[in-house]
């Protein structure tokens, strides 16, 4: 058993397993976050007074920060049938002074019964179906849930039941008839994609969304729209629940009309070349200035997708025109600048397999050392807008490519081993710390001894456990 305490980047303290064996102590230990995007909207939205519940909490990598959130006069109820994660997550508790999260030992499924829970090599992944090592549990519904608690309002659901969602649904009809709130549930588990789930919310009055990677924005998904294979959770709410998000310029619940014309040409351009990096395209021949008319318009409609003087649908449908033109330009003329931007475009849309590829398409021109830079580009990373490129933009560009594809080839690198070289890029001078944290972790978690590099033993804005790196309590690791 044992445990380690570790803080994320919001100053939350969060009690893992001490081991890397475990995926909750590898991520918070390599980004400082949990890998998935939405806590970053949930940080945007949830407010003091909500009252949240995670069904599925695990460790808490959702829980203790919502807590936090709703403050003092909201609550939050986390439920997790496992002992040895709710007894983590009670130190956790503890740690956080968060008297208004409450722990509840139960799974939730369609009705009240007693059950096993199968235990997962990690505690991510226990499930109430499978084979291996069980665990006995109480197992509830929403609906006795609702009859025992008497909630007067439900503000956010996360429903991430390895599976068992839809039979939660089953025994939710109370529940969801009297409460309106935003769920989040998983649709993708390891390979596994519930294409029912979002049916079945559907059938209870419930608009899809999903959420974007590059901004707190939920945008409707259609009947049938595939998903990209990056995608792991969903949203639902009904139309009074929508209709109070995207008056928060949160949700977006349709798509206006709109085309590009010289008028926002000229207004992309102004935003373009105010980029801090963009001095860097002063030695090309046309300056900031794309040749290319396509995609001149999609570097065009990418940075009004970034002005903040436009509304949320006139930015998001910017952003699907500049993916529009530019994907099926980089598949009959590709080009490291156009690669770059694509990247940034796909990744932004929550394309992210695109983005990928065209990450390890610019990955392969540089190994093979063919590539010319002969055009402006929005930089792969969004990190680099504001990193000087200094008398090297080449090698500027080239970290940003290949940090970014490294940042976003796999959720984590505990799932995939890193596509780059990471000692390489770990020494450039403008890679971010993260990098360092990957290249040392993946070899500790293949149990080689390897010493803690200096950057890691010292606090940063962007590394807030060095004293656990300090104190060698992170596996396999030596300090010198």
């Amino acid at each position: 058993m044992g445990q380690l305490s570790l803080r994320m980047a919001d100053g939350t303290h969060i009690v893992v397993p001490p081991s890397l064996d475990a995926i909750t102590t590898y991520v918070i230990l390599e980004q400082e976050k949990w890998f998935e995007k939405e806590p970053a909207f949930l940080s945007r939205w949830l407010k003091p007074g909500m009252t949240a519940l995670d069904i599925g909490a695990n460790l808490g990598v959702y829980s203790l920060p919502m807590a936090r959130l709703v403050g003092p006069e909201g609550q939050v109820f986390a439920y997790e049938p496992a002992s040895e994660p709710r007894r983590l997550l009670a130190l956790s508790k503890a740690k956080n002074g968060a008297a208004n999260l409450h722990l509840v030992d139960a799974a939730l499924s369609d009705s009240a019964r007693e059950g096993r829970l199968v235990l997962g090599t990690s505690s991510e992944l226990n499930s109430l179906d499978g084979d291996g090592p069980t665990e006995a549990i109480r197992i509830t519904s929403l609906d006795n849930e609702l009859t025992s608690r008497n909630w007067s309002s439900i503000d956010f659901v996360k429903i991430d039941a390895e599976g068992e969602e839809e039979r939660i649904l089953v025994g939710a009809t109370a529940f969801f008839s009297k409460h309106s709130p935003l769920v989040m549930f998983e649709v993708k588990a390891g390979p596994k994609q519930n294409d029912n789930l979002p049916a079945a919310f559907a059938k209870l009055g419930f608009g899809i969304y999903r959420l974007l990677d590059g901004a707190p924005l939920l945008v409707p998904v259609q009947t049938g729209e595939p998903l990209d294979a990056f995608e792991l959770n969903l949203f639902s709410a009904k139309p009074d629940r929508a209709a109070a998000l995207a008056h928060d310029g949160l949700l977006i619940e349709t798509m206006p009309h709109w085309e590009l014309d010289d008028a926002a040409r000229t207004k992309a351009l102004a935003l373009f070349e105010a980029q801090p990096f963009a001095s860097i395209f002063a030695a090309l021949s046309g300056g900031s200035v794309a040749d290319d008319a396509v995609y001149r318009d999609s570097l065009a409609c990418y940075a009004l997708w970034r002005s903040r003087d436009l509304t949320w649908p006139v930015r998001y449908a910017a952003l699907k025109h500049a993916y529009g033109t530019l994907e099926p330009l980089c598949r009959k003329q590709a080009s490291l600048p156009r690669l770059s931007t694509l990247a940034r475009i796909a990744s932004d849309l929550g394309y992210r397999s695109v983005a990928v590829g065209a990450l390890q398409l610019v990955a392969d021109v540089l190994k093979g050392g063919k590539g010319r830079i002969a055009e402006p580009f929005w930089p792969a990373c969004p990190r680099f807008d504001h990193v000087a490129p200094g008398t090297d933009p080449v090698g500027w560009f080239v970290a940003a490519a290949l940090e970014q594809l490294e940042l976003s080839a796999s959720h984590s690198s505990w799932f995939a081993a890193s596509r780059i070289d990471l000692d390489w890029l770990a020494r450039h001078p403008l890679a971010c710390i993260e990098i360092e944290r990957r290249r040392i972790l993946q070899r500790a978690r293949a149990n080689r001894q390897i010493d803690v590099p200096s950057r890691l033993l010292s606090a940063a804005a962007d590394h807030a456990n060095a004293e656990t790196w300090r104190s060698g309590a992170v596996p396999n690791t030596i300090v010198r």
